[in-house]
């Protein structure tokens, strides 16, 4: 598949607006290099002007990454003296055009916007750089402006026109109309950027791009001002899916990235949210699952696959579990129910589901267990014996963790952001070379109020193969439930029979 649309990348600049996100420079040139890796054609890195520590995250972005880095600027000389002064590749100019917010925001006139807008792009090709100019809220100006505006535009040198659905009020036929009306009347080529506000902007992004654009501006996980911002993940999927059109992303390393702005911006990515949810590749109906089992073309698009997102595909066991996805869970933890010993273990399932509750992989093994009237394995790989640990405003938290692994008593110390987080890092070196072991997931919820509430907190974990096993654990001390509930989805998942045995000791 060639390459044909080329994917912008603004999480960095756009995303950061998210309310509340704020990311600190050395994580800024993390997402930056990971970006680079993930194969995007032009990473916005910040808007210079802003401050100094916006100025140095550009610059030391510029130095880091092999693809063009972008900077943003109004139609303002300081502001592209600034993006200029970082080293970017390409300058974004903007200015609003919409007659409210030239009115309300700039307080000024059209006559205005199109000199500053000539200048602006003037400077930036002076200096020899790249330069992409964005009508502001392009959905809401008069088409007949908006058309003299580009071809000003054009005129001054620039290289590409970008046009912003500012405020998300666009729908997929009038987004496709503007392109084509802006595109009927400039050379030059057209990038898009659109907003989420009414959950519009992957489809508005795919269909500007049927209607001619050349260039995609996006968000990972789709973070961005009010409800965010065109999706990456669902548009590069789209655009190859769905539409056949190559991007020359590494589709493969999106889940992982996705993963990591996730914890770094501190927004949780939705179970349903498409591509890179927890769900997205989840089946419990039984017809699903069944289905699935057979072949996965049957309830999932066919076109897409979790493998190619990086992702992996789940058989849950919940309220609406049929045989085969129970029966297949079972198997891969060594047992194997008779037909009529399969049927009440389901029914259990589904009563326990339909009360609420969620199904964890320790309550489907006891319910197993109790049906056939048989253990397992009842000797646990790892036994807790004693935590200890240390905290406070000057000192670093650390963590001594005592347990029994296959008998043998082990000792392990580490330290941590907090108290928990040492604890569970000690844990998890007592496994020593145990391959790719992570944790997944991690909640802690008061069950009763008070300083003195019992604290219950649930833990999945994965290894390597995406074998997957949580727990839960109760205590008044959020660290010691921390560490039982960690110890118990382990302990789990080491009863699978394709497990590797528990590792040697770390030296």
């Amino acid at each position: 598949m060639e390459t044909e649309i080329k994917i912008f990348d603004t999480t960095l600049r756009d995303g950061e607006q998210t309310p509340g996100v704020a990311f600190a420079v050395p994580d800024k040139i993390r997402i930056a290099q990971r970006l680079d890796e993930l194969g995007v054609h032009v990473i916005e890195a910040g808007f210079p002007v802003n401050s100094p520590e916006e100025f140095d995250a550009v610059r030391q972005i510029a130095e880091n990454v092999e693809t063009q880095v972008c900077g943003l600027a109004r139609v303002v000389l300081q502001d592209i003296e600034a993006a200029l002064c970082a080293g970017v590749d390409m300058v974004h100019v903007f200015v609003s055009t919409s007659e409210i917010q030239i009115e309300k925001s700039m307080h000024t006139t059209r006559s205005v916007v199109l000199e500053k807008t000539r200048v602006a792009i003037q400077h930036v090709k002076d200096a020899g750089k790249i330069c992409m100019y964005s009508p502001m809220d392009a959905t809401r100006t008069d088409l007949q402006f908006l058309v003299e505006i580009c071809k000003i535009a054009e005129e001054a040198g620039a290289d590409w026109i970008n046009l912003p659905d500012t405020v998300g009020v666009s729908t997929p036929k009038s987004i496709a109309a503007m392109v084509e009306r802006v595109r009927a009347a400039i050379k030059i080529p057209i990038s898009i950027h659109c907003h989420n506000d009414f959950g519009l902007a992957v489809a508005n992004s795919l269909a500007a791009v049927e209607a001619g654009a050349r260039m995609v501006q996006v968000t990972l996980n789709g973070i961005g001002e009010r409800a965010g911002n065109a999706a990456l993940e669902e548009v590069v999927m789209g655009l190859r899916c769905l539409q056949g059109i190559g991007d020359g992303i590494r589709t493969e390393k999106i889940y992982e990235v996705s993963r990591l702005i996730e914890r770094l911006s501190g927004i949780p990515v939705t179970p349903n949210k498409p591509v890179i949810g927890a769900n997205a590749f989840s089946h419990e109906s039984g017809i699903h699952a069944a289905g699935v089992l057979e072949d996965y073309r049957t309830f999932e698009p066919g076109v897409m696959t979790p493998e190619m997102v990086g992702h992996r595909r789940r058989l849950v066991v919940g309220k609406h579990t049929g045989k085969h996805s129970v029966k297949k869970e079972l198997e891969d933890a060594g047992l194997r129910p008779s037909g009529e010993e399969l049927d009440e273990i389901v029914q259990r399932v589904k009563s326990l589901g339909g009360k609420g509750r969620r199904m964890l992989s320790a309550d489907l093994f006891a319910i197993a267990e109790s049906v056939m009237q048989s253990l397992l394995d009842a000797k646990r790989a790892f036994v807790l014996e004693q935590i200890v640990v240390t905290t406070g405003n000057r000192v670093t938290p650390t963590a001594s963790v005592v347990a029994r692994v296959n008998g043998e008593v082990r000792t392990e110390a580490q330290t941590g952001v907090g108290p928990v987080d040492a604890a569970l890092k000690a844990v998890q070196r007592m496994l020593g070379t145990y391959p790719h072991l992570e944790i997944k997931e991690f909640h802690i919820d008061a069950i009763s109020g008070g300083s003195d509430a019992v604290a219950k907190v649930s833990v999945t974990v994965e290894d390597e193969t995406g074998k997957q096993c949580s727990a839960e654990a109760a205590h008044e001390d959020t660290v010691i439930a921390s560490v039982e509930a960690l110890i118990a989805a382990v302990n789990h998942l080491m009863r699978l029979p394709s497990r590797v045995p528990m590792p040697e000791k770390v030296v």
